[in-house]
Order: C-alpha cells, then sequence, then structure tokens
C-alpha cells in the first residue's frame, strides 16, 4: 500500500521599518506602532507514491508572478522537485507589504525569499507517515458581497454606472448578491493521531484595515494563531483565501480591534470542527497543472483614452472643492475620505490611459488573452484548486456544484496575481472590479494590461474542470 508522508513548519516574515517601501501602494502606509497580527510564513509537504506537493502559505497581499515564478523554480531545485510541486499562496491580507519591483533593491522580497526557501525545506524534511480528514461549517455574518447593483436613472450616481461598491455591508447585504459562507477544514495527523498541520479556508477580503493600518495578518492570522495554540497542539495551521473577488469581511474599513475579534470569531467556529474531525489513511492524491488562457477586452480608442484622461483630471480638481464627490470613471470613492486619498487613487487611472495611448500610438499590439496558472490537487473526495487570479464568489460556487467531486474549492492569490475574474453579468455591469483593477500595475511587464472580456469567468470554470477529469 502506497504510504502518505506528511510535514509542516513555519517561520518568521515580519520585516522591519526601514525595509519597508510605502510608496508601493497608492493610498495605504503601513505602521509599526503599533503592531497586529505577526506575518508568516507557513508550509505543509506532502507525498504520495510519485506525487509531491508543498504548498506555501504567506501572510502577504500578494506575490506577483515575476517573484513567485523564480521562488518556486529555486525551492523546485534544492529539494530535487519539479516547479509545478510547488504552490505558493498568499492570504491577500491588506495590511502586509509588496513585494519590491524586479531590478532594484528588493529588502521585503529577499526576506521573503529566504524564509520562504528554508519553512518549505523544513516541511519537506519533516515528513513523516500521515492521515488525512476534512469536513465544514458555515460562517454567516462575516462577509458581504460589495458589488450593489444599480437602476438605470435617479440616485448620486452617473447615468451609466450600473453597479457601486458597497463599503456599508448593511447596505450590501440587502442587495442579495452571493456569499460563500463555507468555512472548510482540512486536518492531517501523524500515525498516533496528533495534529502535523491544518488548513482552513474561507472567502473573504481580509480588509477590516484599509488606511494607514498596522503592519497585520489580519483575520487570517488571528484566526489560525488561535486554532494553533487551543485546537492543534500548537501545529501550523494555513489559510486559504478562497474566491472572494466581490466579498469582503465584515467589517470593511475598521480597525485592527476588529480584524482580531473576526478572527477569534471564525477560530471559535472552525476549532471545534477541526477537533472533531476523523482522520484516515489517504487514499489518493493527485496533482494537475495547467494554463487557462482567459480572453481580454480590446485596447480602447484613442478617443475614449482621452476621454477618461480628461474626465479624471476634471475630478481632481473637483474634489478639492468638494471632498464629499465620489464617483470617477463609473467606480465610486467612499465619500468620508480624505482629498489627497480620493486623488491618489484616482491619478493611476488616468496614468493607464496616457501609457497605453502612448503605447498604441508607437504601434504596440497587445494580445487577445492572458494566461492563468491553476494547480488541482485531489486528496480523496476533496479538491483543491489552487489559481492566480482572484474569481468572484459565483464562479466557486458553480464551480463547487459542477464538480464530480464531494468537495471542490477555488483558492485566489496563487502562484501569481491576475487580478478579478467575474461573471458576465458582472461584466456588463461594470465597475472597478471588472474595469479598472488592471490599471493599478500601469502596464508593467507580465501584468495584465486589459480587462477580462466576456467569457473569461466561463473560461475558468472550464478550465478548472478539466484539470479534475483529464
Amino acid at each position: 500500500m502506497t504510504q502518505f508522508l506528511a510535514g509542516a513548519a513555519q517561520r518568521d516574515l515580519m520585516p522591519t521599518p526601514d525595509q519597508i517601501d510605502n510608496t508601493l501602494h497608492s493610498t495605504m502606509k503601513l505602521s509599526f506602532d503599533p503592531l497586529g497580527s505577526p506575518l508568516r510564513a507557513k508550509a505543509v509537504a506532502l507525498s504520495h507514491g510519485d506525487t509531491n506537493g508543498i504548498l506555501i502559505v504567506l501572510d502577504f497581499v500578494l506575490l506577483p508572478r515575476e517573484h513567485s515564478d523564480p521562488l518556486r523554480q529555486t525551492i523546485a531545485t534544492e529539494l530535487d522537485l519539479q516547479m509545478d510541486d510547488i504552490v505558493i499562496s498568499s492570504t491577500h491580507s491588506h495590511s502586509t507589504p509588496r513585494a519590491e519591483p524586479m531590478g532594484g533593491p528588493q529588502p521585503v522580497y529577499e526576506l521573503v525569499c529566504r524564509q520562504t526557501t528554508e519553512v518549505a525545506a523544513a516541511a519537506w524534511e519533516a515528513r513523516q507517515p500521515a492521515r488525512l480528514g476534512h469536513d465544514r461549517t458555515f460562517a454567516v455574518g462575516a462577509s458581504f458581497n460589495q458589488r450593489k447593483p444599480l437602476p438605470k436613472g435617479g440616485g448620486d450616481w452617473p447615468a451609466c454606472a450600473r453597479v457601486k461598491f458597497a463599503r456599508d455591508f448593511r447596505e450590501a447585504l440587502a442587495t442579495g448578491r452571493p456569499i460563500d459562507p463555507r468555512v472548510s477544514v482540512l486536518r492531517i495527523d501523524d500515525a498516533s493521531g496528533q495534529p502535523i498541520a491544518g488548513w482552513v479556508r474561507f472567502s473573504a477580503h481580509p480588509a477590516c484595515v484599509i488606511f494607514d493600518t498596522p503592519i497585520s495578518a489580519e483575520y487570517p492570522g488571528y484566526m489560525t494563531d488561535q486554532m494553533s495554540e487551543e485546537f492543534a497542539n500548537g501545529a501550523p495551521m494555513l489559510f486559504g483565501y478562497g474566491a472572494s473577488g466581490d466579498v469582503n469581511c465584515l467589517p470593511m474599513f475598521g480597525t485592527e480591534e476588529d480584524t482580531r475579534n473576526l478572527g477569534l470569531q471564525l477560530a471559535a467556529l472552525a476549532g471545534p470542527v477541526f477537533a472533531g474531525i476523523e482522520t484516515k489513511e489517504l487514499q489518493r492524491f493527485t496533482s494537475r497543472t495547467g494554463t487557462i488562457e482567459l480572453p481580454l477586452d480590446p485596447p480602447p480608442p484613442i478617443e475614449q483614452l482621452d476621454s477618461e484622461i480628461a474626465e479624471v483630471e476634471a475630478y481632481i480638481q473637483a474634489v478639492e472643492n468638494d471632498p464629499t464627490l465620489a464617483w470617477v470613471l463609473d467606480v465610486n470613492f467612499k465619500p468620508e475620505w480624505r482629498t489627497e486619498l480620493k486623488q491618489g487613487a484616482a491619478r493611476p487611472l488616468a496614468e493607464w490611459a496616457r501609457r497605453l495611448k502612448a503605447a498604441l500610438e508607437s504601434g504596440r499590439t497587445f494580445p487577445d488573452a492572458w494566461p492563468i496558472s491553476a494547480t488541482a490537487w485531489t486528496l480523496d473526495d476533496l479538491a483543491i484548486i489552487f489559481n492566480s487570479g482572484e474569481p468572484f464568489t459565483e464562479l466557486s460556487l458553480e464551480l463547487a456544484a459542477r464538480s464530480p467531486l464531494a468537495e471542490t474549492l477555488l483558492i485566489s492569490m496563487t502562484n501569481g496575481t491576475e487580478g478579478y475574474i467575474g461573471t458576465d453579468e458582472d461584466k456588463r455591469r461594470g465597475g472597478y472590479e471588472m474595469n479598472t483593477s488592471n490599471r493599478y500595475s500601469m502596464l508593467e511587464h507580465g501584468c495584465r494590461p486589459l480587462p477580462f472580456a466576456f467569457g473569461a469567468g466561463d473560461r475558468l470554470i472550464e478550465g478548472c474542470l478539466e484539470l479534475l477529469t483529464t
């Protein structure tokens, strides 16, 4: 009988204040006084016959493909594995630093590389005969869908706007838009039944605190630390950021105390589930990696770009006189935001348009599709599909309903970050997630240059199902 082996490890991932470049985010500044939940790098290494896999979870907002790919290759080479065996997943906690651009000083990225390589090797070395089990519970009142559909005409929004980014959960909950309440729990034990590691997946942006935040792993950190201490005898607990491109935690734009409370509440839900799981010998572990090509919109015409630049510039001037102004390019900011925050969030929208205009006028062409990385792990009747996008919750729910396995979980922000992926209905509504979020990468090399087109969500689901059934 093929033996299932598993090992786990964790390492500190906290940078020092002098390592942080706060200019890498247009509206956020990280603070070290006070501190929030500590940042960590955690890893689980699995082997079953010829199938190997190392899942590394970083308390990081994101790690682009240009950073994660060379890091995965380094780890694979050192451990004599294949690059596809290495999965690097971000918790997407928003109160965390960003990796610096390639080519310049990179103190944060160097820290990530050093600690990630070390934690992967430690987890691989710690493998031992293991058992596995999974279960789930449900969290209601911990998340909300922020995309509020708008009727045509009327209201305090532009006539052409069809969706509002609702930052007040009470307003958002009234729309009835979907969330994924599943709190999915995986437990890995040694042969004697003692925990080696655990993994908890929940679908909500870790974004309780947004501006001028304490550096923090946010609710995923508080949740997993509490579960490790109370229910797992100190074994590492990892977090899986479920598909929730349109879903935020509750509350949003709160305090560090809010995110701590949410993490502890989720731990109180998931901890007893973890404790009650009866693990057993694993019969099947498969891993398949593929690339899913998703269609892109064509570049806007020059006339439209000129109009958008003018609209943003006019907004930046107008908000000086009326700080409550909220709408620009059919995207809404919170009316109570400070003027400089609104201007900081608006400027990249125009700068992207300027760069795209210059690129088009120079003869540059753009792709009509964009690759999304996906790795599907099948553990008996459980499928975990790691992807580099940030799909909307509805896509994850449809994938789970159509999957041939008992439970299928779609995990975002893994082996890269390719941004929001919505349904065709959401594409018709537009808004920040569908039309303008890609602009903040400023046409940088390796970043998605244009919004996803109609059919992208359907193609993502089909591609994931192909990985499970091929």
